[in-house]
């Protein structure tokens, strides 16, 4: 869950190049906070797109609900029927997706962790992509949680923000949008990640 097995050392080293990224290397910082399971990280990411924060809060306590608490199996998913499941859980059009990821990984789990090992995320893009609901975005989010960090996840509010930033709020794609971030590679989305944090930083100092 820390992301503890995963070296960021030549990340860190980068940043020490860069004044407004010195601190990750001063502090070592390194990953995102992720779930124990990757199928309770892709449910959860199904859960945050085309909505905001709130609404994923709620449709991530009422998937808990049907587990006494605890994040449901795919097995405790699948009890349900996707009228039922939109019953109990606010997830509306994402309740087909769900099922699908539950009976994915109920029939035979993917190698996700063999796949990251072996740096096979072409394998990965395409197992998720193949998955009713779950686009670019989507994919893309996994893949960082995963620990790969050469594509940064772009949603709407991620396209405002860049646009802002680097664009003077013109309009850009999710393509054009890695752009200001390309020199850091295959650490690209942690570069977005830690300049934003760097910019909020300065504006509370």
């Amino acid at each position: 869950m820390l992301c503890l097995d995963i070296d960021y050392a030549p990340f860190q080293r980068t940043c020490a190049k860069h004044p407004e990224l010195r601190f990750v290397h001063q502090r070592r910082c390194g990953g995102m906070l992720r779930c124990p399971a990757a199928f309770e990280d892709l449910i959860k990411t199904v859960c945050t797109t085309n909505c905001d924060w709130r609404n994923t809060e709620r449709m991530c306590e009422a998937l808990c609900q049907l587990n006494c608490g605890a994040f449901p199996t795919p097995q405790v998913l699948l009890r349900h029927s996707e009228s039922k499941l939109i019953q109990r859980v606010p997830l509306g059009y994402r309740a087909k997706t769900v099922l699908q990821i539950a009976q994915l990984f109920y029939e035979d789990e993917p190698p996700l962790d063999q796949w990251v090992k072996a740096g096979d995320f072409e394998t990965i893009k395409g197992f998720l992509r193949g998955i009713h609901g779950v686009g670019p975005y989507s994919v893309n989010h996994m893949l960082v949680l995963l620990g790969y960090y050469g594509e940064i996840p772009v949603d709407s509010e991620v396209l405002k923000y860049i646009a802002k930033i680097h664009f003077q709020n013109q309009r850009i794609t999710s393509r054009e949008a890695a752009v200001p971030y390309a020199e850091y590679g295959e650490f690209r989305f942690l570069a977005y990640k830690f300049l934003r944090m760097a910019r909020r930083m300065k504006a509370a100092s």
